[in-house]
């Protein structure tokens, strides 16, 4: 995962200079940098971990472990951070803003509530491994991890079925190149994220429990490629349009009714 991470921010890295790097510091670009960047600290703390094989005495990882597990929390919230922004901005209603602020935090709530009790078999990792782990440092997990993911899911399917609705109710006749980019470039975000969540509850239930650990690693991997490329791939829209724009902060995406409407978007 470490390695696709590397891969992608190279071969994008041109897009990043021509799209990003000299407009001003905006929320949305603060933002963009934190789903861009952070996950190399925080997929290179879960590698360090899966591949430390020497420990020295009174050495403790709880901190390591949970500095790791904090900075991939981040890089989700930043990724679907910038969704809930391109959403809202589509539709600029604050009954749909506090929807998607409140729901996401309902369902993880409720996730993390369930994930406290004996739902599923071993979530806690009671199964004795004979391998020494000074300090708690051997890369472990439960599998109550299941109940996260899965409420992601269930977060990425009303989003997606909010998207759908947004797109064919309201802006049916919108037909611009920005528009058709903005709307499928979301929908197959939101579709990678499904079926992703989808392999991560298989991952988190069938292999073996030592396994478990690194099954969040390709989920932030996902979540900063595609938030990234659909950044790049609107702005490269707006460059091949022949609609007029006005760059203004990315949370101010405008649609306007017609056969033809105008996109605002930067970062």
């Amino acid at each position: 995962m470490f390695a696709i991470l590397i891969f992608d921010y190279f071969i994008t890295l041109e897009a990043e200079s021509q799209w990003v790097w000299h407009r001003k510091w905006t929320f949305v670009r603060f933002i963009f940098t934190v789903s861009r960047y952070l996950p190399f600290f925080g997929i290179g703390m879960t590698f360090i971990g899966a591949l430390r094989t020497q420990y020295y005495p009174g050495e403790s990882c709880v901190r390591f472990g949970q500095a790791s597990n904090v900075l991939h929390i981040i890089c989700l919230v930043a990724a679907e951070g910038l969704l809930i922004l391109r959403i809202y901005a589509s539709w600029r209603s604050k009954p749909l803003l506090i929807f998607l602020l409140v729901f996401p935090v309902v369902c993880f709530v409720v996730s993390y509530l369930i994930s406290d009790t004996p739902l599923v078999f071993n979530s806690k990792n009671t199964t004795p491994i004979n391998i020494p782990d000074p300090g708690n440092c051997l890369l472990l997990g439960g599998r109550n991890n299941v109940f996260e993911y899965a409420a992601l899911l269930l977060y990425e399917l009303v989003l997606l079925c909010l998207m759908l609705y947004i797109r064919f109710s309201k802006y049916s006749n919108a037909v611009g190149l920005l528009q058709e980019t903005f709307f499928n470039d979301s929908v197959r975000y939101m579709m990678c994220i499904i079926v992703m969540s989808s392999f991560s509850i298989i991952l988190t239930m069938a292999p073996p429990i030592t396994w478990v650990s690194i099954t969040d690693s390709p989920q932030i991997v996902i979540h900063s490629v595609l938030a990234s490329r659909i950044l790049f791939n609107l702005r490269a829209s707006e460059g091949r349009s022949q609609i007029p724009t006005t760059l203004t902060d990315a949370s101010e995406i405008h649609f306007r009714g017609g056969q033809i409407s105008t996109v605002v978007f930067d970062v």
